[in-house]
């Protein structure tokens, strides 16, 4: 049986709609800032070189480590948290920074595949063929790996299948080919189970960040979005941080998708204006998501 092409969703950036998804990612600035620096240290060299030349025109000892490092980060938490959704804008805001285009290279769901042997390694390949021919037309790329847990599972695992073994050995491949190349793509691989993941890859990460559930700041701020242009006071915003303070904590999704989404049905369906009471009564229904079961490993 042959296998099928590996079907990749690129998107050009910067572009209008990423920067405003971007900029509705409520409650995780310092991860925002964190990637935004990172990403433009990985796909804008001249200007760390400007940098060196400008305040260490001798030479710095940590920068050639600094260059050689594998441009891979990992984005590691709960679901729910802001993690896929921030790597599929964030482009936006480093090509704004950098002033230049940068493609966007996303992995499907099925890129495991059906099963056929070799099929897992042939696709990790393809994925990262596809993205260094388009990062060569536009200039810079980034390549997102999603739920990488199904991708770079420990090899070390007594249940780990020889395809698995084989295709964490070509990511690992294919992550070190970058590096020494010193091409100008960075890799992103998000994981909800970072205590999976194969201790080679995720020594080869320039950066990893952690997302957590929104704490009590970080829902002010992200109900303080929400209801914009609704005339609510500092402390009526406050009373919702409180009514949302559970455990587990609620999800950024839960939050933005769940209880606000239900409360803007809700006053849309009685035409009445949506603000603090339709979202108290959200509330009152919406359970925070259950904590992922902990992953035990050998």
């Amino acid at each position: 049986m042959a296998m099928t092409e590996l079907r990749l969703i690129e998107t050009v950036h910067p572009t209008k709609e990423a920067l405003q998804d971007f900029q509705a990612l409520m409650g995780i600035d310092a991860i925002k800032d964190a990637l935004v620096d990172e990403l433009t240290l990985i796909l804008d060299r001249d200007r760390l070189d400007a940098w060196s030349r400008k305040h260490h025109p001798g030479g710095l000892g940590i920068l050639k480590r600094a260059r050689s490092k594998a441009p891979l980060i990992l984005l590691a938490g709960d679901v729910g948290c802001g993690k896929s959704a921030l790597a599929s804008c964030v482009a936006t805001p480093v090509a704004r920074t950098i002033d230049h285009r940068i493609v966007c290279v996303e992995t499907p769901s099925d890129i495991r595949g059906g099963g056929l042997v070799g099929e897992l390694s042939a696709n990790i390949t393809d994925a990262f063929a596809q993205t260094k021919a388009k990062a060569e037309q536009i200039g810079r790329g980034i390549l997102v790996l999603d739920e990488a847990d199904d991708l770079a599972t420990r090899r070390g695992q007594m249940q780990a299948h020889h395809e698995d073994r084989a295709g964490v050995n070509v990511l690992i491949k294919q992550i070190d080919q970058i590096a020494k190349a010193k091409a100008p793509i960075a890799v992103i691989m998000i994981t909800n189970r970072a205590d999976v993941l194969d201790p080679a890859v995720v020594r080869r990460a320039a950066l990893r960040l952690d997302f957590h559930r929104p704490d009590d700041a970080a829902r002010n701020a992200i109900f303080g979005r929400i209801l914009e242009g609704t005339g609510a006071t500092d402390e009526q915003i406050r009373e919702l941080v409180k009514l949302t303070a559970k455990s587990p904590p609620y999800t950024f999704s839960d939050l933005t998708d769940r209880i606000a989404r239900l409360a803007l049905r809700q006053a849309w369906k009685a035409n009445e204006p949506f603000g603090i009471a339709t979202l108290k009564a959200a509330i009152a229904i919406v359970e925070p998501s259950p904590l992922m079961e902990t992953v035990l490993t050998p």
